[in-house]
């Protein structure tokens, strides 16, 4: 212990700064609006429902396939189911992975089946009405999700 006894004042206080200058704006118009930073893309998402649509082509393209090993059409409507088969799996893999090319491939699958299903419904009522069912869900799916589709 010193000898001085201690200041009642108590310590020194620090110096207050001057108000500033009054500019007569606000502080949010010092703000520069001009250089907006880009939003960070969203990550790629497979919802359920593509999940369910890719689901939907990929049964959808093998019931050609089941038919030309079952039924052995003659020539080329067997040819024509093969190729509607492959068509739809591979479109069903590019919908699964969220390639940019899978939903323009599964909407024009799906229009493809929308319109077998009409010609199918003159013959069976139920199986076409089913058929144009579930290939409408498929162009539902892939055209209410397009954001998944992009690249980024």
């Amino acid at each position: 212990m010193s000898g001085t006894p201690p200041d009642p004042t108590g310590p020194p206080e620090p110096p207050v700064p001057p108000d500033p200058v009054p500019t007569g704006r606000s502080r949010y118009e010092d703000y520069d609006l001009s250089d907006v930073a880009a939003p960070a893309p969203a990550p790629r998402r497979r919802t359920p429902t593509l999940a369910v649509a890719a689901l939907v082509l990929a049964i959808s393209g093998v019931l050609p396939m089941i038919t030309v090993v079952a039924f052995r059409p003659e020539g080329s409507a067997a040819l024509a189911f093969l190729v509607l088969g492959i068509a739809e799996i591979a479109g069903a893999a590019l919908v699964f992975m969220l390639h940019p090319l899978g939903r323009p491939v599964g909407l024009v699958l799906g229009c493809i089946g929308i319109g077998l299903g009409i010609a199918a419904a003159a013959q069976s009522p139920a199986n076409g009405v089913v058929t144009i069912a579930l290939n409408g869900f498929v162009i539902y799916a892939l055209a209410s999700s397009g954001p998944a589709f992009r690249r980024g």
